[in-house]
């Protein structure tokens, strides 16, 4: 059985740009290191013309980073707390719906264990 092929296949989605950087100057940089609170050092490159931001993200932990070493405080964890069956059921019912729910429950059995 022969297959037949796509019209996909073979094709390039992406086109390739007409415009061609090579031999062109570079735009001049310049690198700026950040800090993060755990002591990590992340450096970043910017265009000259760029204005450079107060924070960067660690590039090791995540935490945000200042361009002066110690002055970026550790962000707080957030804080959570484990809740347990019982607790999620205190938050859908009261107490007085579940005497209630319990009663017919126990009553349903009663009733089956009578026929």
């Amino acid at each position: 059985m022969k297959r037949r092929g796509t019209a996909v296949r073979g094709t390039r989605i992406v086109q390739p740009t007409d415009q061609v950087d090579r031999g062109a100057p570079l735009a001049e940089r310049h690198r700026v290191t950040y800090w993060c609170a755990r002591d990590h050092e992340s450096v970043v490159t910017f265009s000259v013309d760029a204005e450079t931001p107060l924070a960067w993200d660690c590039t090791e932990c995540g935490n945000p980073a200042a361009p002066e070493r110690g002055t970026q405080v550790a962000p707080e964890r957030p804080r959570w707390f484990p809740r347990t069956p019982y607790e999620f059921l205190m938050m859908r019912r009261t107490p007085e719906d579940g005497e209630r729910l319990l009663n017919e429950a126990l009553d349903n059995l009663h009733h089956r264990r009578r026929r």
